[in-house]
């Protein structure tokens, strides 16, 4: 039987062709992490931890020896030595504040740290440009914007929208209409663990309707922008009949309707016998 070339290959945005991804944000590495690390690992939800390595084991913060167990399974990412505002900061602070996070950061976790969150949510040019120079691949502001991704700027990326947003409407009816309807896209909650302190039970009502979707992909910051790489990458041969991915990632193309995962460094024939 003669191979038949595919008339359409579309590249979808997130793994499997899931129509959806979450990922969420926490800053600063405070205690009441465990209680979110704890139920998202039941509830399958994935998040982003900021730590401020210089103030790791004081006062309510989360001890340096406990950062790898705790926060395994998902991201740690950069919030800053000490927290300042960066853009009151000349360039040989505002470098040594994010290079010394990341590599004190990276000595507790053992893996590459390249993703970041605003102290206070400032920011100018000038720290963009440093952060670009230290190979930070995204940083994360206090602004909210939908759609959220892939941002113009990954080094100014606006979440989708603080844990207690309520505009246009709550966090989880905001999340329910988007299931409901053909909306594709991001959706990213940002917020602080001890906000919840004697109302655990709104940070129920706001992430446990998130989780257990089949047509969400629940994924990290991190593993957000490497995707988004990973699919900018592939190549497609122009006769359609195969395709590479120099990648180390998996990445699912749509063909003809039917969906194709092409391993990471491998040619993949895409017409179907």
């Amino acid at each position: 039987m003669s191979a038949s070339i595919p008339a359409r290959i579309e590249i979808p945005p997130f793994p499997g062709g899931k129509r959806l991804a979450v990922t969420t944000s926490f800053d600063d590495g405070v205690l009441q992490d465990r209680r979110v690390v704890e139920s998202f690992n039941m509830w399958g939800l994935k998040g982003t931890f900021n730590l401020n390595s210089g103030l790791l084991g004081g006062g309510k913060k989360i001890p340096p020896a406990e950062v790898a167990a705790l926060y395994a399974g998902h991201e740690v990412a950069i919030h800053t030595v000490t927290h300042p505002w960066l853009d009151r900061l000349d360039a040989s602070q505002i470098a040594t504040e994010v290079l010394e996070d990341r590599t004190a950061l990276e000595d507790l976790v053992q893996y590459p740290v390249r993703g970041m969150a605003y102290p206070f949510g400032t920011y100018n040019r000038q720290v963009i440009e440093i952060l670009r120079s230290l190979g930070i691949v995204y940083s994360r502001t206090v602004e909210n914007r939908d759609p959220c991704f892939p941002p113009a700027e990954p080094l100014a990326w606006a979440a989708t929208a603080h844990q207690f947003g309520q505009h246009p409407e709550p966090v989880a009816a905001r999340f329910e209409k988007h299931l409901a309807t053909n909306w594709s896209g991001v959706f990213f909650i940002w917020g602080h663990s001890y906000e919840f302190d004697d109302r655990w039970d709104a940070f129920e009502r706001i992430y446990r309707p998130l989780a257990g979707h089949a047509d969400v992909w629940y994924c990290t910051n991190i593993e957000l922008f490497d995707y988004e790489a990973a699919r900018q990458r592939l190549v497609i041969a122009a006769n359609r009949a195969t395709a590479f991915n120099p990648s180390a990632r998996p990445v699912t193309l749509k063909v003809d309707g039917r969906f194709v995962d092409v391993p990471p460094g491998q040619v993949t024939p895409l017409a179907a016998t």
